[in-house]
């Protein structure tokens, strides 16, 4: 009774890994012969293997210091299954081979958080405006330059000889903008000298630009930080210039100094020098302002 117990369940456990339909049409051959193909009139789908059909197997491989495959095919040679220019590593993982060198053991040489540089951002040069320690020259603002100023004098355009006449310059501090070394760029500019050239062989400079008497609160003929006294008569021309400190900045940084002074002249005052004890006038001062000695 426990013989027939045991073959019972053997022939179970043989019919569960061996279909009979699988072996129903093998003509009577042995399961290694049919799936070999030896067994004479086997075919596909009844326990056969057909093997005239080619078959390719993929299976990584390690090839120098990255990993690739092999492929038995009619042409024989290695394949590895991926585009040119693309390495595998283990866990599938395909990398391009020119974003990421090869390193000990196949494995990329680049950390993962590494960030490339964008290559669409020019390194900064030397001396250019992204460079934190450029210098600019005066010579650099020709595209930028400084506001004209003017000068007047008093009285307008005569000249007693022994008085004082009193000069006067229109300069203050202002801002332009304009295009420097290749960039946007504002510039400051801010008076800080004034040089008076009189036409009679003297010069006076000041750091102040002076004002006119009544701006002064002084009467006519006063003596003032700009004004000259001449000792001859003649034609005179009296001609200015002032000189800006300069300063810049890109898209609208810090300001940063400009080297050297921006120097701007004035257009020259033509004026009449003569003696005078008494000075006769056809009319008054307050009918005619800008009659001699007015």
């Amino acid at each position: 009774m426990r013989k027939s117990i045991v073959v019972l369940t053997l022939l179970a456990f043989l019919s569960m890994a061996y279909p009979v339909a699988a072996l129903a049409d093998s003509g009577g051959c042995n399961r290694t012969a049919v799936q070999t193909g030896s067994c004479e009139g086997a075919s596909v789908g009844d326990g056969g293997v057909d093997l005239s059909a080619e078959r390719e197997d993929f299976t990584p491989s390690r090839q120098g210091d990255s990993y690739g495959g092999s492929r038995a095919d009619s042409g024989g040679g290695d394949w590895d299954g991926l585009p040119d220019g693309v390495s595998f590593i283990p866990g599938g993982v395909p990398v391009d081979r020119g974003d990421a060198s090869a390193g000990p053991g196949g494995l990329p040489r680049r950390l993962p958080n590494a960030v490339p540089a964008d290559p669409a951002v020019p390194a900064c040069q030397p001396q250019t405006p992204c460079d934190p320690d450029l210098v600019v020259r005066v010579s650099d603002l020709v595209s930028i330059p400084a506001a004209a100023p003017t000068q007047g004098m008093e009285p307008n355009g005569w000249i007693v000889v022994g008085v004082p006449i009193n000069f006067f310059a229109t300069a203050s501090a202002h801002s332009r903008s304009g295009p420097l070394l290749g960039a946007a760029a504002e510039v400051r500019f801010t008076p800080v000298g004034f040089r008076w050239d009189y036409g009679d062989g003297t010069s006076r400079t000041s750091e102040n630009g002076g004002a006119s008497w009544a701006a002064l609160n002084l009467p006519e003929f006063s003596d003032t930080a700009t004004s000259h006294v001449f000792e001859r008569p003649g034609a005179l021309s009296i001609g200015l210039v002032v000189s800006y400190a300069a300063e810049y900045r890109f898209a609208g940084g810090n300001w940063r100094a400009v080297q050297g002074l921006v120097l701007v002249p004035t257009t020259p005052i033509t004026a009449i020098a003569d003696r005078a004890d008494t000075v006769l006038v056809a009319e008054s001062c307050s009918i005619n302002p800008g009659g001699p000695g007015c």
